[in-house]
């Protein structure tokens, strides 16, 4: 019994030792969108995991919230080095680390929840020293796509119209002239029935902010899906939304 007792006392000792010396440490994670803004409240919010990369302990987790930041600073001025990109409104979750010791750490961010469809997840390790807090733009993941948000209408005679809203994954508005301007953008949908293509349609820019549709024509009754995309040649990004709908032509 007294031995069970001393060694319970000694790995209660030291637990304590260890929580004594651990150190809090503070690291700002954002998310950016490819090509636009921080990624924040407006489309959900960022689901953000902190854990050891060695151990997939969670040592912190949490969400990202707040605007996207300055469009003259991000977009339209050319960055120079070492230029803090963010201020105290713009998106981000400050994680608070226990440390005891220097730690490999695995950021893992999961979002935008506001778009299920347009759910991405991006990860990054970084070490991370106790008490050496990393602030300002911290650490800072991009992560790739658009929110697509696709829809039809179905008409007599086999017609559909294909509707689609698209943002920036920030939520970042497309319209003519502007820092995302449509014409930098191919939209298409891919018409399938029992998984085999039936036909592709462009899609046009009809605005005045982030629409686009197209009319097609379908010569067979059935159940339909629209695989709409967006595509950005330049930078790679692309989002994808999918759609179901039913022809009915008289026989």
């Amino acid at each position: 019994m007294k031995l069970n007792k001393i060694i319970t006392f000694a790995s209660l000792g030291l637990m304590l030792c260890g929580h004594v010396f651990a150190t809090e440490t503070k690291i700002m994670v954002r998310a950016k969108a490819v090509d636009a803004k921080y990624i924040g409240t407006s489309v959900g919010g960022v689901k953000v995991v902190v854990e050891d990369a060695e151990t997939g302990e969670i040592l912190d987790q949490g969400w990202i919230n707040g605007d996207t930041g300055s469009t003259t600073a991000i977009i339209e001025q050319p960055i120079s080095r070492g230029q803090v990109m963010t201020d105290d409104k713009t998106a981000g979750f400050l994680a608070t680390l226990d440390l005891s010791s220097p730690r490999l750490v695995r950021f893992k961010l999961i979002g935008p929840y506001g778009y299920r469809q347009a759910l991405q997840e991006a990860t990054v390790t970084s070490w991370v020293i106790p008490g050496k807090d990393i602030l300002g733009d911290g650490i800072t993941l991009n992560m790739p796509g658009f929110i697509v948000d696709a829809w039809t209408r179905v008409l007599a005679k086999g017609q559909v119209d294909i509707y689609t809203k698209a943002t920036m994954l920030c939520g970042c508005p497309i319209y003519q002239d502007g820092p995302w301007d449509p014409d930098n953008y191919e939209v298409t949908a891919i018409i399938m029935q029992n998984e085999v293509k039936v036909s592709e349609v462009t899609l046009d820019f009809t605005g005045p902010v982030n629409l686009f549709s197209a009319k097609t024509t379908l010569t067979e009754s059935g159940h339909y899906k629209a695989i709409v995309y967006i595509f950005d040649k330049k930078t790679g990004n692309v989002g994808v939304d999918r759609t179901m709908f039913e022809i009915e032509l008289d026989q």
